[in-house]
């Protein structure tokens, strides 16, 4: 389950959002930090959104991907298996 922020870049590759909460300076850190836990994560296999219907409207979990503790929407990914022999 991931916070929004990691979803939209999982997702659409995509950070324009983050401008809309954060400065320049802390949209381009937090982007940094979210493709880092991206990439940690991908040494196990492909992450992709999940089962929508699984999604959390509000959680107080912390992200999966990026370990964010701010409550939020919580969404539903999975990690595809990369096929590598462990």
């Amino acid at each position: 389950m991931v916070c929004t922020d990691c979803l939209m870049i999982i997702a659409n590759d995509n950070a324009s959002g983050l401008d809309d909460s954060l400065s320049e300076k802390e949209a381009v850190e937090r982007e940094q930090q979210i493709r880092e836990a991206i990439a940690e994560i991908q040494r196990e296999g492909q992450i992709a959104v999940g089962d929508s219907n699984r999604d959390y409207e509000f959680s107080v979990s912390p992200c999966a991907c990026c370990g964010t503790r701010l409550a939020g929407q919580r969404n539903h990914c999975v990690i595809l298996s990369s096929g590598r022999e462990s």
